[in-house]
């Protein structure tokens, strides 16, 4: 009997031991972000919300590093207005205008610091998070008709990153197997 019991732990230890040092190597944040429309001639005063999350194994925590969809950027959406300036929308890193590249994360001394971001919502009507240069924070939402061209801006917070659970496999395989051998005495 307690040779069953040492070799139950033995096959508990060996297969959770992987997920808890994959974990620890690499951690999975989501940051919450706002945007405050300072100037221009739409939606002046208004405040609107986003987050991202992301995987930081990536990330050095030394000097301007970026991160995209390929390379630890996870998640991104953006609640912010659609082609009328009052319906609600929700954009997400898939709305990323492809002339532009990609969203990037932008990190300064491994701290989020930026957004590279452009949507356009209709051939005339785009917004963008702007980093030139990076890191400046700044976000633009103009209009272009040919006939006229207004330009809004506003500046961006971002909120401390909160780490995100997420479930290790060999975790989970470990307790089916503890739950099995449970069953079978």
């Amino acid at each position: 009997m307690l040779k069953i019991a040492f070799s139950t732990v033995a096959i508990a230890a060996v297969t959770v031991s992987p997920g808890i040092i994959a974990a620890a190597n690499a951690a999975t944040f989501a940051t919450d972000f706002s945007v405050s429309i300072d100037s221009g001639v739409f939606l002046v005063g208004e405040t609107f919300g986003g987050q991202l999350t992301y995987e930081d194994s990536l990330l050095s925590g030394t000097g301007t590093e970026l991160l995209d969809p390929n390379t630890g950027l996870l998640s991104l959406s953006f609640d912010y207005v659609g082609a009328d300036l009052s319906t609600p929308v929700t954009y997400t890193e898939t709305d990323d205008d492809i002339s532009s590249g990609f969203p990037l994360a932008i990190f300064e001394d491994g701290q989020l610091t930026g957004l590279d971001y452009s949507v356009s919502i209709t051939p005339d009507l785009t917004f963008q998070f702007r980093e030139e240069p990076l890191g400046s924070g700044d976000f633009g939402f103009f209009t272009d008709n040919f006939s006229t061209f207004e330009f809004n801006t506003g500046t961006i917070a971002f909120g401390d990153p909160v780490p995100v659970p997420v479930p290790e496999p060999s975790i989970l395989a470990g307790l089916v197997i503890l739950a099995g051998l449970a069953i079978r005495r």
